[in-house]
């Protein structure tokens, strides 16, 4: 999947289940999320792995899905999320951990489990030929429904919370808040 799908559809299921969960009234974590912080998750594997694992170890892997594809990676990343809430009540490495697990969903990792499950079937990961990857990107956009299909969904998703946040002269407060309702100016001074 590809940047729209990962960010828009990422986007749309954690706004779903922040309503879903205000709506019970569980609790109240209203202004928890910063919706930045998911956009930033949702695409935090491949920031990480695609440059490492397919431009700077290309010669020796040539995978763009690597340490940060692993569930490993989710695990520190939401432990040491778990760990920042209860010591300081800080919830924004929560909310990158939420991201990233959408994009791991996204990916089906679990269809590739030497990768997903790294390091128990060993310490390396499949190499693979990085010769011709734009080409190929560019004939999976194209050509491959589950790649096409999820792109055009995300786009279509991004463009209307843009037009959401532009219809309720929001779009400067989202950029500076990562809120996706406008926040009081008494909110908008307290600290995630």
């Amino acid at each position: 999947m590809l940047i729209f799908g990962h960010t828009g559809i990422t986007l749309a299921a954690a706004w779903s289940l922040e309503k879903a969960i205000l709506s019970r009234r569980v609790n109240n974590i209203s202004g928890l999320v910063d919706y930045r912080l998911i956009l930033l998750g949702s695409l935090l594997p491949d920031i990480v792995d695609k440059p490492l694992g397919g431009l700077i170890l290309r010669e020796t892997l040539g995978n763009g899905r690597i340490y940060c594809h692993t569930l490993l990676f989710l695990l520190l990343l939401s432990g040491a999320g778990m760990l920042l809430w209860f010591k300081r009540r800080k919830s924004w490495l929560l909310i990158l951990a939420g991201g990233a697990y959408f994009h791991h969903v996204l990916d089906s990792m679990w269809l590739w489990p030497q990768t997903f499950l790294w390091p128990l079937y060993g310490w390396g990961f499949a190499k693979r030929d990085p010769s011709g990857w734009f080409r190929q990107w560019l004939e999976s956009l194209l050509t491959k429904p589950h790649v096409f299909i999820p792109e055009l969904i995300g786009a279509a998703i991004l463009a209307y919370f843009i037009c959401v946040l532009i219809a309720r002269k929001n779009l400067r407060g989202f950029i500076s808040s990562g809120k996706l309702t406008k926040v009081s100016p008494a909110k908008a001074g307290q600290k995630r």
